[in-house]
């Protein structure tokens, strides 16, 4: 492990804490804005209005075609491939690709470029018929095609492919059946395979055959997708632009197609007070990350709306760090934890849940599994110290550095916290911070050491439990293992039913939650702004995931 800079690690006391947080706000928690597809939900529960004086989101009946919408955003983009970036790089290869399928707020599944799929019995074979009328930007007016999906399908699968496509995990082979139709086989039953390749983070978005054939760096720099929106033009520094595509194939309410807007301007604003300066003098349409603390700059004509999300921050007990291979240790820790005092601290509007990976937002969360089962939601130092003297620590515990990143400005305040919170009850160790490149590169997922790690909302509850959690998951920062655990989540991984899902889920919950090394803190809420003409508007309870072509404008 690299030496631990001395000149980073932080000590201070709690109304220090306090005071970092109320500072912080929610900039670094707060999530991307999304608007409605017009055939989903209205999002998942914990939505609402910050300030509201119209109602903006529009009917199916009166949404106005044309114009030009404007978004401002905080990054940049650093690569047009819909198979590499990171945040800002997934919302803009949404907007210029497309999948299998879709999902909508409340992530259910819609056909996109698959208009529609049967499976067999035991859901190892799904068999996708595809739309004939969607064809690529730069390509000649050439049409998606089943050789198109094989192709994409073998490039995310090469050696050549050097990132992750997690949601073609468990896949067997793609089969192509003829022009239009596409079978898919898995190696072992998947009620929402579905569901899972509409994943952000997944990549599985379908590129041209002959692209990928020809050279697939053309893909970091060319928009070839069959999406609703056209490059034209990109500044990595200061703005993106398109113009929509003429002959989408998703139609809109009107019986058009997509987007209702003639042309999308992204502009790059780093700064979250020039975000909200923006949106209040109309130099902006909506903004795609605001922060609640700068709310008293949006001016009336103008809605900030927040949502519940599937963001989470949890402590990652490694295993491999001693003594956190000792349960008793482990849940001593839990006992020592106050959550409450986090959230305070941090994101007041947001919710704790359970230590389990599943979030409040998702399908299979246990909402009848008290979130303060066993260890409660705020300290209980006496019942720490007493599991530390039956592990041996009756004298105290010195613990070796804990790091965190600079990605997430409230991992600073969740560190601080954290740190003065064990100190309580004898458990004693330096924090050090990291810059999030050095973090991702140097000690995510890596033996012995320890740190606060963070996941981004996934479309699958089942996705963090199943990369993350399990003991042969990829992602298995902890090293944590647990027979009762694995057996549970394969129950839930092979059901051919919901009913025996959901309940393996559970399980998995409550056991992870007792006994396993994740310890989680809170979920906060995203907030999203947009002009009052804006129409359609609705947020998604991720903040990667971003159809602003439903959105329309009416100015």
């Amino acid at each position: 492990m690299p030496p631990v800079d001395t000149d980073t690690t932080v000590t201070t006391d709690r109304r220090s804490i306090l005071r970092l947080g109320a500072t912080l706000g929610t900039l670094g928690i707060t999530g991307l804005a999304g608007c409605s597809s017009g055939d989903g939900g209205d999002g998942s529960d914990g939505g609402d209005t910050i300030q509201s004086d119209d109602d903006s989101t529009g009917t199916a009946e009166s949404l106005p075609q044309g114009g030009t919408f404007t978004i401002g955003a905080q990054q940049g983009v650093q690569t047009m491939s819909p198979f590499r970036g990171f945040l800002a790089d997934y919302l803009i290869a949404e907007s210029m690709y497309d999948r299998l399928t879709r999902v909508d707020q409340n992530f259910e599944v819609h056909p996109n470029l698959a208009k529609d799929w049967e499976t067999n019995d035991d859901y190892t074979v799904w068999t996708f018929t595809l739309v004939e009328n969607a064809t690529y930007s730069n390509m000649d007016g050439e049409t998606v095609t089943a050789e198109d999906v094989k192709a994409t399908y073998d490039f995310l699968t090469s050696e050549e492919f050097s990132g992750s496509a997690s949601s073609l995990s468990g896949v067997d082979s793609v089969e192509v059946v003829d022009e239009t139709t596409v079978e898919i086989t898995l190696s072992e039953p998947d009620l929402n395979f579905t569901k899972r390749i509409s994943e952000t983070g997944g990549a599985f978005f379908i590129v041209p055959k002959s692209v990928l054939d020809d050279d697939p760096e053309q893909l970091q720099d060319t928009d070839y997708g069959s999406g609703p929106l056209k490059l034209t033009e990109w500044n990595q520094k200061n703005n993106i632009a398109f113009e929509a595509a003429s002959d989408y194939h998703i139609d809109g309410v009107n019986g058009d197609p997509l987007p209702y807007f003639d042309k999308l301007e992204w502009e790059i604003l780093s700064d979250n007070i020039q975000r909200a300066n923006s949106l209040s003098d109309g130099s902006i349409d909506a903004v795609s990350r605001i922060s609640p603390n700068v709310a008293g700059r949006v001016q009336e004509d103008s809605q900030l709306v927040k949502q519940t999300s599937g963001l989470q921050y949890p402590i990652v007990l490694n295993t491999t760090v001693e003594p956190l291979d000792n349960a008793k240790v482990r849940k001593a820790i839990k006992y020592a934890l106050d959550r409450e005092q986090i959230l305070e601290a941090v994101s007041p509007e947001g919710v704790l849940g359970h230590h389990s990976g599943v979030t409040p937002v998702h399908t299979y969360y246990d909402e009848d599994f008290d979130v303060g089962d066993t260890f409660g939601t705020t300290a209980n130092t006496e019942k720490a110290q007493q599991l530390l003297e039956e592990a041996g620590y009756g004298d105290g515990l010195e613990m070796q550095t804990f790091h965190y990143d600079d990605g997430v400005p409230a991992k600073e305040v969740i560190a601080q916290l954290f740190q003065q919170q064990m100190k309580q009850v004898g458990i004693e160790f330096e924090i050090n911070r990291l810059t999030e490149e050095t973090w991702l590169s140097e000690y995510w997922n890596t033996d012995g050491v320890w740190y606060i790690t963070n996941y981004s909302t996934r479309v699958l509850g089942s996705t963090v439990p199943r990369l993350a959690l399990r003991s042969e998951g990829p992602w298995n920062e902890a090293n944590w293992s647990n027979d009762a655990y694995d057996e549970a989540f394969q129950r839930a991984q092979s059901a051919t039913d919901e009913a025996t899902k959901a309940e393996a889920m559970k399980e998995c919950q409550k056991i992870n939650h007792r006994e396993g090394a994740w310890v989680g803190t809170f979920h906060p809420k995203i907030y999203g702004g947009y002009k009052n003409y804006v129409k359609n508007y609705d947020l998604y309870p991720t903040y990667i995931k971003d159809f602003i072509s439903r959105c329309a404008v009416d100015k």
